[in-house]
């Protein structure tokens, strides 16, 4: 599961050259290709996925150098990044974002397993609490994490907040992850509730 712990600094850093500010309240739903997975999140919020074809998608890293970095995690079909919504307006230099992130896991690994891994993994990225449950959603068991992440930026230090839910799915864990400044998490909590409320595997 190391290919998940390399992706949280990746997508905080990216979201560090956006801009981010408080969600709007109605939520347009996306699908995420390959996944079997749905979700939810602003109407406003830009969205960028692997659906999009490749020069299409190059097109948009051309034009708009600042969303360069998620694009280009997810050009390449193999990459473990599937989906990314961004909150488009600026607010203290940072993009309020929710992402997907999927990848294959050892085969028979139980939940209970997963769980452990997941969070071995987490400690080695973070030093302070990660808040963690179990919880069901639309008949998915999951894995609700929520923890601080600092990182280094162009000399400065940043903590952003992070919210995840994992899914072990098939031999694959899929990682549905909230991030916005600590400051707008209070803001940002209806909107980010709203949207996980509204994640569904076909099947599930």
């Amino acid at each position: 599961m190391r290919r998940l712990a390399l992706a949280l600094p990746l997508v905080a850093l990216a979201a560090v050259l956006v801009g981010s500010a408080v969600g709007a309240t109605k939520l347009e739903r996306h699908a995420v290709k390959g996944e079997g997975l749905s979700l939810a999140v602003p109407a406003p919020w830009i969205v960028v996925d692997g659906q999009l074809p490749p020069g299409v998608v190059d097109r948009l890293a051309h034009e708009n150098p600042k969303l360069a970095p998620y694009v280009s995690a997810l050009r390449s079909p193999s990459s473990p990044m599937k989906f990314i919504a961004l909150d488009p307006t600026l607010a203290g230099g940072f993009a309020t974002n929710a992402n997907v992130v999927a990848a294959a896991i050892p085969s028979g690994m139980s939940f209970a397993a997963y769980r452990r891994e997941l969070v071995l993994e987490i400690r080695n990225l973070v030093q302070g609490p990660i808040a963690q449950n179990v919880l069901t959603i639309h008949g998915a068991k999951a894995v609700r994490l929520r923890y601080h992440l600092r990182l280094s930026v162009g000399g400065k230090s940043l903590t952003v907040q992070t919210l995840q839910y994992a899914f072990l799915r098939n031999g694959r864990s899929v990682v549905v992850t909230y991030t916005t400044l600590p400051r707008l998490a209070r803001r940002y909590a209806r909107t980010f509730a709203s949207s996980a409320a509204t994640i569904r595997f076909s099947g599930a």
